[in-house]
């Protein structure tokens, strides 16, 4: 049997309505990876455990069962959000984190970075990102899961076969269906050694046409194989897979070009 792609999720909420669909998305990837779920608030204050949503009763309502301390969750008081997310996701051997993705205008982001995507930097693990207000592909309402049509933008300077890997595995766990799509953005077709399937050739500004190619074809997920920021240039204005999140009309996967260091 193939080893299920993820075995610790980690799903940091800010306890906001906003956040009940990352949190289904968190919920339904446990259960179809049989993994651990780590629900966790960072907050400088005491906490009422009733304030946790509760997987039980999506569970419930979704007509499915959880295992034994399959869910956990967990409060830690500190005034740097991030790093403590980054902490918490090294002791318990996260190994992909789903978060939500507050809007905010670009100055914001220029004086304060995204609190998503900087603790997703800061743990080096494999990051789903869904924005508020929009919608992803598990219905909350029912756990059903809507995955046709997968994107995943490759390029020879971000080596993609990790990714690749973890994310074909991933999607033939939920939907064994699903179209995947490879699209490169540039002037000739990199070379993989032919470990890749067909990969779509487009001309043109690299995140303006990711983002053309998705309205075009309605991917129910992103998958944006990842190297980090590059340059100041990159810190300044955030790198290729951070501007594609912004105007994504799906889910984004980010997944990090190596695989995540174990301690031994």
């Amino acid at each position: 049997m193939e080893r299920p792609p993820f075995q610790s999720i980690l799903h940091p909420t800010d306890l906001t309505r906003g956040d009940a669909l990352a949190f289904a998305h968190a919920v339904r990837l446990a259960i179809a990876a049989r993994s651990a779920l780590h629900v966790l608030h960072v907050g400088d204050g005491a906490l009422d455990q009733d304030r946790f949503p509760r997987a039980g009763d999506l569970l419930t309502r979704w007509g499915m069962a959880a295992r034994d301390g399959q869910f956990v969750n967990a409060e830690l008081k500190s005034q740097d959000v991030a790093e403590s997310i980054g902490d918490y996701a090294a002791s318990h051997e996260s190994d992909l984190l789903v978060l939500l993705v507050h809007e905010t205008g670009w100055m914001g982001r220029l004086l304060q970075n995204s609190l998503a995507e900087t603790s997703a930097r800061l743990v080096h693990a494999p990051a789903l990102f869904l924005r508020e207000g929009e919608g992803g592909f598990v219905d909350a309402d029912n756990g059903r899961i809507s995955l046709r049509r997968v994107l995943m933008p490759v390029t020879a300077e971000v080596a993609p076969m990790h990714a690749w890997g973890l994310a074909a595995n991933l999607v033939r766990l939920l939907e064994p269906q699903a179209d995947f799509r490879l699209l490169h953005v540039g002037d000739s077709l990199p070379t993989f050694g032919n470990m890749l399937p067909h990969i779509e050739l487009r001309r043109g500004p690299v995140v303006e046409t990711i983002l053309e190619v998705a309205r075009q074809i309605g991917p129910d997920l992103i998958v944006m194989p990842t190297a980090g920021h590059q340059d100041l240039y990159d810190e300044l204005r955030g790198s290729t897979t951070e501007q594609v999140l912004r105007e994504a009309p799906c889910p984004v996967l980010a997944i990090p070009s190596k695989p995540l260091p174990r301690p031994r």
